[in-house]
């Protein structure tokens, strides 16, 4: 058989919902108590009070139905739901929050606002109406009236401070500096200066350009807590930005006299000398930070990727193993700083090194599937295909729903010809694969050269087309099937096709062009499968034994035998141990050959 090429893969439960309703939920505005009055009794219509009954029913039936289908995820058939409550009360305002809320969900920012304004007119003492109306002002950049909402929630809670702090934010994203600034103020009255006040008016102040009165906020909240280091920090922010670069360093200095152990610090001072290319002060403060176990890693990991990329900052081999192996030690219970270095060896087409760390990782956090994936990944590179299998096997005990493992021990298997154990793993990689289309055509490409290898070829061609129908696009299969029915000097129009439609997607592919050059000569069409197979040599990195057979076999047949016995000896030269090929050059003929390929 000819195996064309190295297969590399690139890769609703129920729900109980407990709702509990109070009678005013469905209220949509205050009935006010009636003054007593002389009137004549009326005899109601019974009529319309059944009526009225029945649609009250139905509409908390339908609510209920309502809020059910948006819990299970169907936001339109919830909307078609609520929209019917609406009919039976149009002033229901809780059909009105709803539905605003899931078109918010939907991102449809437009509809909910004019649901939701609806919505508090009719019950303007809703907390969450007016909540969820901010939100989508804020998303609609209607600031004016994000604050109005705020005013209105400060009437019905007076005492929250949140709200007031919330109303400064909206009215400075709107531009409303002095407005903002006046609420910090009453608020700094009231509980004095605090540090989200003083934060809010210095960033108030830098939107304003009053760059005084921005470091005068920082500076009080540094009296009033000289040991705060993170306000020396923003400090030093402040005056790097102002390219003030003494008074920052003086600041990032002052952090390090009161907290040298700061890891911070150390990743500013880092970037601080980077700016100025003192490449070798910036590195020991970065080892400094990196050392520092109470530092985020994420933070660390940040730093290291951001310095490992080409720049002129890049760091050097030497110095990214030395920041990997303080990570390592800094954190020895964490297996992501052995990530980064798998991430380092590859980079480096240090394979084998790369797939011992993913092992130690492993050992670590075996629950983790994306490592389990990439030493999958790494086993096919090294075309280790045992290993794959064991190693393959052992993550299906982990991840058994996971259809890329069984793509990938369906890998080994074919490449170990254990053919019967790869076509009862497609079974079950079948059943796991579910829609995905791709996947499920993919191993049933692998069925199709299990099923050739038993040489069950009605079998094979079913899968492999099978597993075109299943994507179109899956060249290999097309590929695959292709050659094979060449071999079998089957449906060579079928094959044409097949080949060609996988050639002209694919055209720089050695191994395409050599399977169309292939099917053309079984067509006997010599002269285009020379053209097709001497594109094919002229494409391949590696010379394939295989494709210089091929070569030698279309020479023969246009009379240039001498060459085509040169190229028979070349491919016995580099390992082709076909019998016929001997036998060939042994009697300086073509002779029609069975033996796969």
């Amino acid at each position: 058989m000819k195996f064309k090429g190295r297969m590399i893969i690139k890769i609703v439960p129920s729900v109980v919902v407990l709702l509990i309703f109070s009678a005013s939920l469905f209220c949509s505005c205050k009935v006010s108590k009636p003054i007593a009055q002389n009137k004549i009794s009326v005899p109601e219509d019974s009529a319309a009070i059944i009526q009225s009954n029945q649609n009250q029913n139905e509409f908390e039936y339908l609510f209920i139905e309502g809020i059910k289908q948006r819990t299970l995820g169907n936001p339109d058939e919830a909307i078609k739901i609520f929209s019917r409550c609406l009919e039976i009360d149009p002033k229901s305002s809780a059909a009105l929050y709803e539905m605003a809320n899931i078109h918010v969900s939907k991102g449809d920012f437009q509809s909910s606002m004019m649901m939701c304004e609806k919505a508090v007119s009719l019950n303007p003492d809703n907390i969450y109406y007016h909540l969820l109306l901010v939100k989508i002002y804020v998303q609609n950049k209607v600031y004016d009236k994000a604050s109005n909402e705020y005013e209105a929630l400060l009437r019905l809670s007076p005492d929250s401070q949140e709200y007031k702090f919330q109303q400064a934010a909206v009215l400075a994203m709107g531009g409303k500096t002095d407005e903002a600034l006046a609420i910090y103020n009453k608020l700094e009255a009231s509980l004095g200066l605090i540090e989200p006040i003083a934060i809010g008016k210095q960033q108030l102040y830098l939107q304003q350009g009053n760059k005084n009165a921005a470091y005068a906020e920082i500076e009080e909240l540094i009296k009033l807590n000289p040991a705060e280091t993170k306000y020396y920090g923003l400090l030093a922010d402040m005056f790097l930005t102002d390219k003030n670069r003494e008074k920052a360093l003086e600041n990032y200095n002052k952090i390090l006299s009161i907290d040298p152990e700061d890891g911070f610090v150390h990743l500013s001072l880092a970037n601080f000398y980077l700016e100025s290319k003192e490449f070798s002060k910036a590195f020991d403060h970065i080892i400094l930070a990196f050392k520092n176990p109470n530092l985020e890693l994420e933070t660390k990991a940040q730093m290291f990727m951001l310095l490992s990329q080409p720049s002129p900052n890049k760091l050097s081999d030497e110095q990214q193993l030395q920041l990997i192996d303080i990570l390592i030690k800094a954190h020895p219970d964490d297996e992501r700083p052995r990530s980064l270095l798998v991430d380092y060896f590859l980079g480096k087409k240090q394979t084998k090194d790369a797939r011992k760390q993913l092992l130690l990782i492993l050992d670590m956090n075996k629950d983790n599937y994306i490592y389990w994936e990439r030493l999958l990944l790494i086993d096919n590179d090294l075309q280790d295909w045992k290993t794959l299998c064991e190693d393959s096997n052992k993550a299906l005990e982990y991840f058994p729903d996971q259809p890329v493992i069984y793509l990938l021990n369906s890998v080994g298997l074919l490449q170990l010809k254990q053919y019967d154990a790869l076509l009862s793993l497609l079974d079950s990689g079948e059943a796991h694969a579910k829609n995905n289309q791709k996947i499920l055509s993919q191993l049933n490409t692998y069925r199709g050269e299990a099923y050739y290898n038993k040489k069950d070829f009605n079998a094979a061609f079913n899968a492999f087309e099978k597993g075109i129908s299943q994507d179109p696009q899956n060249y290999m299969a097309m590929n695959n099937y292709a050659y094979y029915l060449s071999l079998k000097g089957e449906r060579l129009d079928t094959a044409e096709k097949l080949s060609g439609s996988v050639i002209q997607a694919n055209p720089d592919n050695a191994t395409y062009l050599d399977t169309y050059a292939w099917v053309l000569f079984r067509k006997k069409d010599f002269k285009l499968a020379k053209f097709y197979m001497e594109s094919a040599l002229s494409k391949v990195t590696d010379e394939s034994a295989i494709l210089i057979e091929h070569y030698g076999d279309i020479l023969f047949f246009l009379d240039d035998k001498q060459h085509a016995l040169e190229q028979w000896k070349k491919s016995l030269g580099m390992g082709n141990d076909s019998k016929v090929l001997k036998e060939k050059i042994a009697k300086k003929i073509y002779i029609e050959s069975d033996e796969p390929k």
